[in-house]
């Protein structure tokens, strides 16, 4: 008996050992699957020097030109004395060619944090390089210029007196509620209950309108030219301008009156030489007009 229960404890103990090596074996599998790492693929390393990583880990990803080419493999302070500074040893999956104006950048892949590793081959026409150790671009601190950009927020509006001035315009806006409210100026006249501005604005509209309606209807002279009579005005109009040009055209012609005396000059001076003899005439008149009445009293009283 004590034989068939060592038999059965031993045929359990295999059992619970086969499903623990097959659980074993299945998380290799899926750990391999999600971390897409072909064990058996061949890889390159690649040194790296930073002087500060900015908290980039082992088994963060390698880009080029945007697509993965392997992985951060181990971070180490200070292993050689070329480095001078963060050591990051690379696995890839290539090997890459870098050219002369290579970069090494460390980039954030979300605001919620991580890192990844960003390499720029070089220009296309530059030497190709062959280095121990490549040196890498310092990172871009956003959570420090995050941090550096609200201490001098924070510092102009402590120095600033942002929030007096808030204030200021806080207590001008309650001022002019006030007014508003109390009826004072154009606005607190309109919301009030005293209807004479509105009364006012009503008559106004009510004399533009009327003026409109004057105008629709074609009444006065602009509502004529605005009218279907504009073209009777314009012909008219036409009319007389023609009428002027052609008095025009007579006058430098000389014709006429007026065309002789602009144009010609004896005319004039017959018209000058007719009024000195009137002139004359009438001086000639009041000297002896004295005379004549003297004349007419004395040869009168007898």
């Amino acid at each position: 008996m004590k034989k068939d229960w060592r038999e059965r404890e031993l045929t359990m103990e295999i059992i619970v050992g086969a499903f623990l090596v097959m659980i074993f074996l299945g998380l290799g599998y899926f750990t391999i699957i999600l971390s897409k790492e072909n064990l058996f693929q061949e890889k390159y390393e690649m040194k790296v020097s930073f002087s500060d990583v900015n908290g980039l880990r082992v088994g963060d990803n390698v880009f080029l030109r945007g697509m993965p080419v392997g992985k951060v493999r181990d971070l180490r302070l200070d292993c050689e004395a070329a480095c001078q500074g963060v050591c990051v040893t690379l696995n890839l999956d290539m090997p890459l060619q870098l050219r002369e104006g290579y970069a090494f950048r460390i980039v954030m892949t979300s605001l919620l944090g991580g890192q990844q590793l960003q390499i720029h081959e070089g220009k296309p026409d530059g030497a190709i390089l062959d280095k121990e150790i490549y040196r890498g671009a310092d990172p871009y601190d956003l959570m420090g210029h995050a941090a550096e950009i609200v201490a001098v927020a924070r510092q102009e509006i402590i120095e600033g007196d942002v929030f007096g001035r808030i204030r200021s315009v806080t207590e001008q806006i309650d001022e002019m509620v006030t007014r508003v409210n109390a009826g004072q100026g154009m606005l607190g006249k309109l919301l009030s209950d005293d209807d004479t501005l509105y009364n006012d604005l009503a008559a106004a509209a009510a004399g533009i309108r009327k003026i409109t309606d004057s105008l629709s209807a074609g009444e006065g002279l602009a509502g004529r030219l605005l009218s279907g009579d504009a073209g009777t005005i314009l012909e008219d109009l036409e009319a007389t301008m023609k009428s002027l040009r052609t008095v025009a055209e007579k006058v430098e012609r000389g014709e006429g009156t007026i065309g002789r005396l602009l144009a010609d000059d004896a005319v004039y001076e017959e018209i000058e030489a007719t009024i000195q003899e009137i002139r004359a005439a009438v001086d000639d008149f009041r000297e002896t007009a004295p005379i004549t009445t003297f004349s007419s009293i004395f040869f009168g009283a007898f």
